[in-house]
């Protein structure tokens, strides 16, 4: 029989399936469905630094008081935070699965300390989503990697539960960062964080939002060569794969390149909560067929270590294709 049982963050999964910070995650009712349906883990929904400020700032239009801002912005900030933490201690009075705390977040100040709190209501982990685009064209890219490095190694000594960083893709140099997170105690790290892209509307001359907010399998294939290289030259650190995974096939991609779990989303809102059983199946069938016994004895089978064509990781692909 197939074991599909994991390991991520030091947390034992029955499944690879996580399901990732979303509005299925949001309630305490939700998460014990995903759990009814095999879902090896949970993110919670994630607080947002920018939601904040903003209702902090709608809030501040109609004070005449200058202090407003700041009473305000910690108000705000303080009944979110009571909200996330009530999910909680909910979710985890509920389920048997890993709850993951999720903080969304662009800057340094109180999140800290929101990270802290979190852990003492009985997250299980933490996942730091620091949400980093760029604008400053007199910022250099080691400042940029400074800050948030630095936003990392104050989460993980402020918290005794594991920390995962769920990382963009536009990094230089991916692994580095990757290594870096480890260096500063993350147990951890999601590979992606998809980020906004807006177009233009020639005709009202305005940015606008097109196409799905939701994920193509298509874009699985981002991940997998960066999943295959790290896994092998960062073996302590576990790695999720979010954005791509719709299917149980794919599932089984990101196990084979070293990925330790799998976080799905959009697939949940195309087909419904069935499909997290069904990714497991397919998995167990896999295993089954395959004659693997548990996901460790082929996590990472295909990864840049272990695979007998390393040129099939590099440039040859493109030179073999089109010259």
């Amino acid at each position: 029989m197939a074991d599909i049982t994991t390991t991520y963050l030091g947390l034992e999964l029955p499944g690879p399936v996580i399901v990732g910070s979303s509005p299925f995650t949001a309630d305490a009712d939700k998460i014990a469905s995903l759990a009814r349906h095999g879902a090896g883990a949970v993110v919670l929904k994630s607080i947002f630094e920018e939601q904040i400020a903003g209702e902090a700032a709608s809030l501040e239009r109609y004070s005449d008081y200058p202090e407003a801002a700041d009473y305000l912005h910690r108000y705000i900030g303080e009944n979110n935070l009571e909200r996330h933490l009530e999910l909680i201690a909910a979710a985890k009075s509920r389920v048997d699965i890993p709850v993951i705390a999720s903080i969304n977040c662009y800057s340094g100040g109180d999140w800290i300390e929101y990270a802290r709190r979190m852990a003492d209501a009985g997250a299980d982990a933490l996942e730091l989503n620091i949400y980093l685009l760029p604008t400053d064209m007199n910022l250099s890219s080691d400042a940029i990697e400074s800050g948030y490095l630095d936003t990392v190694s104050r989460v993980t000594a402020a918290v005794s539960v594991p920390v995962s960083v769920k990382l963009g893709m536009r990094f230089t140099n991916i692994g580095r960062i990757a290594m870096e997170v480890y260096y500063r105690k993350a147990r951890g790290v999601v590979m992606y964080n998809r980020f906004f892209e807006p177009d233009i509307d020639v005709d009202s001359m305005r940015l606008v939002s097109t196409g799905s907010a939701l994920s193509h399998p298509s874009e699985l294939r981002n991940a997998l060569r960066t999943v295959a290289m790290c896994s092998s030259q960062l073996p302590e650190l576990d790695i999720a794969v979010s954005t791509g995974v719709h299917s149980g096939e794919d599932a089984v991609k990101a196990l084979l390149a070293g990925a330790s779990a799998v976080q799905v989303c959009s697939t949940l809102f195309l087909h419904g909560l069935d499909v997290i059983g069904e990714i497991n199946g397919y998995l167990a069938r896999w295993m089954r067929t395959h004659t693997f016994p548990t996901v460790g004895s082929f996590r990472g089978a295909l990864s840049f270590r272990e695979y007998f064509d390393k040129n099939a990781y590099l440039r040859v692909q493109y030179m073999k294709t089109f010259m």
